[in-house]
């Protein structure tokens, strides 16, 4: 196997900033490609499969009342095979070697569409939060985009160095979220990507993403990743084992 792990200079960044911006994952065919698959999925399961996989993080309750649309598909990779093969892909598991070591299991591969003009924002959060990882470092997640990101229509901002700390969060009585509150904003950056690019970020990480106010798709294949010397939480262990497999190390496709 041809291992192309990040350079020491560009762990030594990730461990500084709490980011890496890695650059093109697919080509802009390819992603184009993912884009339909992903759109095709949403349909599909909206129509056919009702269930948790597909939600509305902004419509949390069902009611219609929410405030804009933020599209999850959840376990992406059981809803096709493309997604299932780029969340295995050597390339980006040599990445993500890198940064948490040679055991990798998925805490969760998911899918976020913001649609035009009203694709709305989330929050400033830390994905650890949800998670509840029990190692510090243990969570690195993959961001990568279907379609150019832009400021203007949703793209990834961070807090560089704000992965350091636990962050207290609140609960948003709008829609059940988590968000941190007061956070200083001055050295906070904004990543715009291509269509086919990806970044890292630490699961400790502050991120944010802004609502869509232009006319294109925003979506996103996003993958979190976990060292298998950690645990999971209690709530994901009763999970079916396909939907958090080991994909790299020890008990790599064990059932």
């Amino acid at each position: 196997m041809v291992f192309m792990r990040l350079s020491a200079p560009q762990v030594q960044v990730y461990r500084e900033k709490g980011y890496h911006v890695f650059g093109p994952l697919l080509t802009p065919a390819e992603a184009d490609r993912m884009g339909g698959i992903y759109m095709d999925c949403l349909k599909n399961y909206r129509s056919n499969h009702p269930s948790q996989r597909v939600s509305n993080l902004r419509d949390r309750d069902g009611s219609g009342q929410g405030t804009g649309e933020f599209w999850k598909l959840r376990c992406a990779h059981l809803m096709d095979p493309c997604f299932d093969a780029i969340m295995r892909g050597n390339r980006l598991l040599d990445a993500v070697e890198s940064l948490i070591g040679p055991n990798i299991r998925v805490v969760v591969c998911q899918g976020l569409y913001k649609p035009p003009y009203k694709g709305h924002q989330f929050n400033w959060h830390q994905d650890n939060h949800y998670f509840q990882i029990d190692k510090p470092d243990g969570v690195v997640s993959c961001w990568l985009a279907l379609d150019d990101v832009t400021i203007d229509n949703g793209c990834m901002w961070v807090l560089p160095g704000g992965h350091r700390h636990v962050a207290k969060h609140d609960v948003d009585s709008s829609d059940g979220s988590s968000y941190i509150p007061g956070v200083d904003e001055t050295e906070a950056v904004a990543i715009e990507l291509k269509r086919g690019e990806c970044m890292f970020h630490h699961g400790l990480m502050p991120h944010r993403t802004l609502a869509n106010k232009t006319s294109s798709h925003r979506r996103a294949l996003v993958i979190h990743y976990m060292d298998t010397s950690a645990r999971l939480p209690q709530s994901r262990v009763q999970e079916p084992a396909q939907n958090t497999p080991v994909i790299r190390g020890a008990g790599a496709g064990e059932p």
